[in-house]
């Protein structure tokens, strides 16, 4: 800028410069650049109007001294306000672009009006001058109005991509033609290892991708799209990688191609799936069909057994006889019983079952189990019920099934004559129900699943203890129904405590008695009916 200035104020001075060239410099350098300075620096900050309107209009002043103080520069005079114009349609918008027009047309015939005769302008330049200016007004609006619509849309179509990336829960990884990694979304990031940094990486290194025991090679083109052109090419196919600590990884994968302006593949697309719990759940299914069929096997080899041996013997004893019958109605009571959970359950996940809310007193429920318990099986449970213990707002049928299967989860996985403790005490706005026993216990995993529908612990000293690995699952979902919550503690090889929480029945509920439906789809009687089937007596609200 001052180089500018004192060329300026410089050039002015000299000899041959006349009176108009040395205005015009003086012009341009003292007030034309310092201006556009100005407004070159008002432009950096945002929403200044100075940068938007300050800069075309000067620009437009400028040529007009040009136009006016040396006329033989006419023609390029008009170049330069048709630059402008276009400059400012497309950062000011179609107003100030006409404005400018306007005032370029006005100026242009003022310059030519007051010009020497032989340096005039020719009606021949001013009219395509004018024309030129109104047409690129609007071809000009009209292009930029159709860029800055292409512009939103990409956008908007851009933004929509974005979040539908971070929000789908398939994987999803974009290679080049060479393999490398372009763009990983989140669930990708999830599948591969979040701390990874994948940009740029190899696929193979990557993802790693097996099929049975063969690893995936890349080297000569993805082998996901060689595989996706079959007919269930939107299955995908089942893969598996080394995730975390070494353990396989069961993916479904596929891969499509984006082929570039040559036709070649210029990206390919590769979709992930993780179905580990899918896996899981169907491995659990597995294992409990074979559980399920091992205990159904068991009391009825002991019915059928007895049946023989009676029907072989027309004229038993009458002591094996009722040895046999009692045996022959234990075994049959235990089958019931395994069958009706299994309808429970199903019913459960089917969303057929209903609990009915009202009144409940826990302590005569803790009491009276406890006693059955005793009666069945011999053992003496320590029982600690806080004293005016609150009523709840549950099904009592519900609260007994609670019980009665935490009791007999403790039974089991004790040691012959092992302490099972039960407590019982009121919370704000709650009461805390706790079943601890001193068994065998479960670590962090296995306490983690123990809820889950089929889970078994998989070790062979656990599986002793038998069962159908169901019993859990309905504590669990009868608590939630009733709008409580159940968790365990557990330190394996020291024992487990279940803690069972229910809401506290309100004033309201305690005054008028009303039962009131928990959230369930079917019959409200269905809960009881089903506690019916598996031996549960029935008895009035307390």
């Amino acid at each position: 800028m001052a180089v500018a200035i004192g060329v300026a104020a410089t050039g002015s001075f000299l000899p041959h410069v006349s009176g108009r060239r040395a205005s015009l410099l003086l012009l341009l350098g003292l007030l034309w650049l310092p201006w556009s300075c100005i407004v070159l620096f008002a432009a950096d900050r945002a929403g200044n109007d100075l940068a938007f309107f300050g800069g075309p209009i000067g620009d437009v002043l400028a040529l007009f001294a040009v136009q006016a103080l040396a006329p033989v520069s006419a023609p390029t005079v008009l170049l330069g306000y048709l630059i402008v114009i276009a400059f400012a349609l497309y950062t000011g918008g179609r107003s100030l672009a006409a404005f400018l027009g306007s005032a370029a047309l006005g100026l242009t015939a003022i310059a030519s009006a007051y010009a020497p005769g032989d340096e005039r302008l020719s009606s021949a330049a001013l009219v395509p001058f004018s024309a030129a200016v109104v047409a690129l007004v609007f071809l000009l609006d009209r292009t930029i109005t159709l860029q800055r619509q292409a512009t939103a849309r990409s956008e908007r179509l851009q933004g929509k991509s974005d979040a539908i990336l971070a929000r789908v829960a398939d994987g999803v990884v974009v290679t080049d033609g060479s393999s490398r990694v372009l763009q990983c979304n989140p669930a990708a990031h999830r599948i591969v290892g979040r701390g990874q940094d994948v940009i740029g990486r190899s696929c193979v290194d990557v993802l790693g991708l097996h099929v049975g025991e063969r690893a995936l090679d890349c080297s000569s083109g993805c082998p996901l799209m060689v595989a996706g052109a079959g007919p269930d090419a939107d299955l995908g196919e089942e893969v598996w990688r080394y995730g975390e600590g070494g353990r396989r990884q069961p993916l479904l994968a596929n891969a499509s191609a984006v082929a570039g302006p040559d036709g070649t593949v210029a990206e390919v697309v590769h979709s992930l799936r993780d179905v580990t719990r899918l896996k899981q759940a169907e491995e659990a299914k597995t294992l409990f069909l074979a559980t399920a069929s091992h205990e159904l096997r068991t009391p009825l080899t002991v019915i059928a057994g007895f049946a023989s041996t009676l029907l072989s013997d027309p004229e038993p004893d009458t002591r094996f006889l009722v040895d046999a019958l009692t045996a022959i109605a234990r075994r049959a009571e235990e089958l019931n019983r395994i069958v009706d959970r299994l309808l429970l359950s199903s019913r459960i996940e089917a969303g057929r079952v209903e609990v009915v809310l009202e009144p409940v007193s826990i302590e005569a429920i803790l009491r009276e189990r406890l006693h059955a318990l005793a009666t069945a099986t011999g053992r003496i449970a320590s029982c600690e019920i806080e004293p005016d213990l609150p009523r709840v707002s549950a099904s009592e049928d519900a609260v007994t099934t609670v019980v009665d299967h935490l009791f007999e989860n403790a039974v089991k996985y004790s040691p012959e004559g092992g302490l099972i403790e039960v407590t019982a005490r009121a919370l704000t706005g709650w009461v805390e129900i706790r079943v601890r026993d001193h068994g065998i216990g479960m670590d962090r995993e296995q306490a983690k699943h123990c809820f889950d529908k089929f889970w078994q612990a998989e070790s062979t000293a656990e599986r002793r203890f038998g069962g159908t690995g169901i019993g859990l699952y309905i504590v669990f979902s009868l608590v939630e129904a009733m709008g409580g919550r159940v968790e365990v503690e557990s330190t394996h090889g020291e024992g487990t405590t279940f803690v069972v929480t229910l809401r506290q029945a309100t004033d309201v509920d305690r005054a008028s008695g009303i039962a009131e439906s928990a959230s369930g789809v079917g019959e409200p009687t269905s809960i009881r009916e089903f506690m019916r089937q598996i031996g549960v007596p029935e008895r009035s609200a307390p």
